[in-house]
């Protein structure tokens, strides 16, 4: 199974800390770029071709601007929302697809980013 690429964008450090170590854990899983600026996104895309874009920033209207617009560029990313006050992930891709789990466990997260991207 090919490394899956992973950018880590935006969020607390802490946070962004504590998912490069779990992810990087993983055989099939890289973190590949940390970002703190939404600005350096499309470049960070364009450079590493990642599967996941992670961020911890609620899914919102300020957010939704920038997120189609990537997904206009770059459809075959894969975006994930953290909430940082409740165990839940929305998830967003090919600009008419998007999820949201909730309450979800450590290991729910990882088999989230390591399954199959081509048959969800």
């Amino acid at each position: 199974m090919p490394t899956k690429r992973i950018i880590l964008a935006n969020g607390p450090r802490l946070l962004r800390e504590m998912l490069q170590r779990v992810i990087n854990k993983m055989d099939n899983l890289e973190v590949v770029q940390e970002i703190t600026n939404y600005e350096e996104l499309p470049s960070a895309i364009e450079r590493f071709d990642p599967e996941w874009v992670i961020t911890s920033s609620i899914y919102d209207n300020r957010v939704h601007k920038w997120i189609d617009a990537c997904m206009v560029n770059f459809p075959s990313v894969r975006f994930m929302f953290l909430s940082p006050a409740a165990s839940s992930i929305k998830m967003k891709w090919q600009v008419s697809h998007e999820e949201d789990l909730e309450i979800v466990s450590l290991n729910d997260f990882i088999a989230i980013l390591a399954r199959d991207l081509q048959h969800t």
